[in-house]
């Protein structure tokens, strides 16, 4: 086999979302579809045991019949999968509707030693010479260690049954171009982001990863859930966020419901 080809930082992931020609489906004899159908579902129920890759097949709901999000560090075995499925009797009745290629990464925007220091100084009070100061600076590189580690090497969620996926970026127009800005002024903007969105903590995980120079948009959103109202919610109210509202630019959105390899001829009615 080739050398494994696994980015220096962060991980590879894919989306691939498809639409089911359902009058090839039906031209392949019983025989074949009933074949075709424990092929792909043990060729499913194969991935998601495999050690080091992530894949959540989705029920699309609209915009196509069936999805596939994966997360493995080698982008070969992204290569390999697209091509696996495309090998069987039900692949070949697959036509695409969609696909984004990005990579996990730890954001630019992320809060400072320095940043943390300063909060505590100013806003808190906090004596820098102080025991307290000391703790309470460790308990922060703790965290901000925590949080770096599950944005570069994120562990999907396996209690969340709707995902929702969009690609993004910031808009690059004459009189409101994002890479124009002052960092300190993006990073002001984007923090102001982050805190609306953690206020969804308990009801959405999401996992944002960069596109740039790798599809056509800048990030790709993945928004895991229980309640399709959170995704509605948490969307809507982020878009009032100075960096979404005058900045942000938003592709098509994909929703699905995440099953299991045995539901597949059920799920799909095939």
């Amino acid at each position: 086999m080739p050398d494994a080809l696994v980015p220096s930082s962060g991980w590879p992931v894919s989306h691939w979302f498809y639409r089911i020609d359902r009058a090839r489906w039906r031209a392949l004899s019983d025989v074949q579809r009933t074949a075709g159908v424990g092929e792909v579902r043990a060729w499913l129920a194969g991935a998601l045991a495999e050690e080091g890759l992530q894949l959540v097949p989705l029920a699309l709901v609209g915009k196509g019949d069936i999805g596939l999000m994966a997360v493995h560090p080698d982008l070969r075995r992204h290569q390999q999968l697209a091509q696996e499925l495309k090998g069987t009797a039900f692949g070949a009745c697959l036509d695409p509707v969609y696909t984004f290629l990005s990579i996990s990464e730890a954001s630019e925007y992320v809060t400072s030693d320095a940043d943390w220091s300063r909060t505590l100084i100013e806003e808190q009070k906090v004596d820098p010479t102080s025991a307290d100061f000391t703790t309470k600076m460790e308990a922060f590189r703790k965290r901000i260690a925590a949080y770096l580690e599950a944005r570069l090497h994120p562990r999907l969620p396996d209690n969340f049954p709707i995902v929702c996926f969009y690609p993004m970026a910031k808009a690059r127009e004459a009189e409101r171009n994002w890479y124009t800005l002052p960092f300190d002024e993006r990073k002001k903007l984007m923090q102001g982001h982050g805190d609306s969105g953690r206020r969804y903590a308990s009801r959405i995980t999401q996992l944002i990863t960069s596109a740039t120079g790798l599809d056509d948009w800048e990030w790709g959103v993945t928004l895991f859930a229980r309640d399709l109202k959170a995704i509605r919610d948490v969307v809507y109210e982020m878009r009032f966020d100075a960096a979404s509202a005058r900045y942000g630019l938003f592709g098509a959105f994909y929703v699905g419901v995440r099953f299991a390899p045995e539901e597949l001829p059920d799920i799909l009615r095939l």
